[in-house]
């Protein structure tokens, strides 16, 4: 046991460190309780979620990225057990793609499946923003989820001005909306079929199709309405639905009719606290990856090791004469 005795600190730090090494490498994992949620994200994928107004001037983002990113970010933090899923909305239906799967188990290929969305799956051009979330809150309620609803809050075709039908509450589904895009109105890209960009559509595009539009007030008197050949008024010469912004208020409204909260995408301090108050968490034993802190105490250890090495030769060659010094270095 002399041996033992005789061996330096830093032999015991690198012993530490290959031990800490060996026990990472065998992923062991501790059982303690905590809180999860199991979450269902639902993308808008229509024609106005390509409006680029995320990100910066200089490298500008679509709102379907910044969706993307933006469930990268949630997913990150959530603890492991948490369950998340997928769905994409367009026309009046959200339809699934992905069940909820435990999310440190599945987070690489699960962001992998949110990275591929794009506007070419949208099976309708149409936007409707009230159907396309009732049809969420019920996929969320099958799957047992609660919901993170993404969409900028764009009708097509236009939203009627008044007589709007009230967003559908739930006792069983919550969750938050989350609103894309910015304050300012920006143009809406068009697309040919190979993703290249053709223009940006205009008002004639919007009013050709809202014939299906409940009459502004007053259009009846306005001599600008016919039932049959002019139904929405004087469309084409006053609105500005050619042009999109995050349409928060609306959001905001049909939100809290259905139940939910609501935050900015992108402000992911904002969506943290909405997750917080307005999704149920339930407890379950789930396990703790111990790897990366025995990795860490591992790296410590090294490092920790080679200081002590080098304070000892410093102290060492602090104590010799110069000339011992120089003949120690010659020899070494």
């Amino acid at each position: 046991m002399n041996w033992l005795r005789r061996r330096g600190i830093a032999f015991w730090l690198l012993a530490a460190a290959f031990l800490s090494a060996t026990g990472a490498a065998f992923g062991p994992t501790l059982a303690r309780e905590r809180d999860v949620l199991t979450l269902f994200f639902v993308i808008d994928i229509t024609r106005s979620m390509l409006a680029r107004d995320h990100g910066t001037t200089d490298a500008p983002l679509s709102r379907l990225e910044q969706a993307k990113r933006t469930i990268g970010a949630v997913t990150r933090r959530l603890p492991c057990g948490s369950k998340v899923g997928l769905g994409v909305f367009a026309e009046r239906r959200s339809f699934p793609l992905i069940e909820p799967v435990e999310v440190c188990a599945n987070f690489g290929p699960f962001n992998e499946a949110v990275a591929g969305l794009e506007w070419r799956m949208a099976w309708e051009g149409d936007s409707r923003i009230l159907g396309g979330l009732a049809s969420a809150q019920d996929v969320a309620q099958k799957l047992g989820s609660d919901l993170v609803f993404i969409t900028d809050g764009h009708e097509a075709p236009p939203a009627p001005m008044e007589g709007r039908r009230t967003a559908p509450s739930s006792d069983t589904t919550a969750g938050l909306i989350l609103g894309a895009g910015g304050s300012e109105l920006v143009p809406i890209p068009k697309f040919d079929d190979l993703g290249n960009l053709d223009g940006f559509y205009s008002l004639q595009d919007i009013a050709a199709g809202a014939r299906v539009s409940i009459v502004p007030p007053g259009a009846s008197k306005s001599g600008n309405y016919h039932p049959r050949n002019n139904p929405v008024g004087n469309l084409a010469a006053t609105s500005t639905e050619h042009l999109t912004s995050v349409r928060e208020k609306y959001l905001r409204e049909i939100g809290g009719e259905a139940g939910l909260g609501y935050a900015p995408l992108g402000d992911i301090g904002a969506i943290t606290a909405e997750i917080d108050i307005h999704t149920s968490p339930h407890r379950l034993d789930a396990s703790v990856d111990l790897s990366p802190l025995l990795g860490a105490l591992s790296l410590f250890c090294i490092l920790a090791a080679y200081a002590w090495n080098a304070s000892v030769v410093w102290r060492r060659e602090s104590t010799l004469p110069g000339h011992a010094i120089l003949a120690h270095r010659t020899v070494s």
